[in-house]
């Protein structure tokens, strides 16, 4: 009997200890990217308030970016359906796209850099290291977040 109700506590303690495990790596994957971001880099709360603020400035710039490659990513849609790839608007079409596209990449990369700027120097370089290869393998066919 002592032996059964050994039993029974260790399966209990392995079941607890089991679900605690889970719950903290489910709720780390459910946090927010402020929450990532400010956990992941060791931001203090001026440090995270500043990128935050450089966030909310760079939206406008990233909205417009989107809408014209949206607008852009229609046109050479239709075009396709039309069966007009090698006209000279799909051309003309694509090398605006992808002028659009090389300019939002820019303008991506020079707003981390900023936000790096606000890190302390390790922590932005790991930053930047971990975003930069992001940006410049991003199809811009979905948006991307702070993660």
């Amino acid at each position: 009997m002592k032996r059964l109700a050994l039993f029974l506590l260790l399966v209990a303690g392995v079941a607890a200890a089991a679900y605690g495990v889970t719950c903290y790596f489910n709720s780390r994957q459910t946090e927010d990217q402020w929450t990532w971001l400010r956990r992941e880099f060791h931001l203090s709360d001026a440090q995270l308030a500043r990128i935050q603020a450089l966030h909310r400035a760079y939206e406008p710039v990233c909205a417009d970016h989107c809408r014209r490659i949206m607008a852009m990513q229609k046109r050479l849609a239709e075009l396709e359906r039309a069966g007009t790839k090698d006209s000279p608007d799909y051309g003309a079409m694509q090398q605006a796209w992808d002028a659009v596209k090389h300019e939002c990449n820019e303008a991506t990369l020079q707003h981390l850099r900023k936000v790096a700027a606000e890190m302390d120097p390790d922590q932005g370089r790991r930053y930047l290291a971990l975003m930069v290869p992001r940006i410049s393998r991003y199809d811009h066919r979905e948006p991307r977040g702070v993660r």
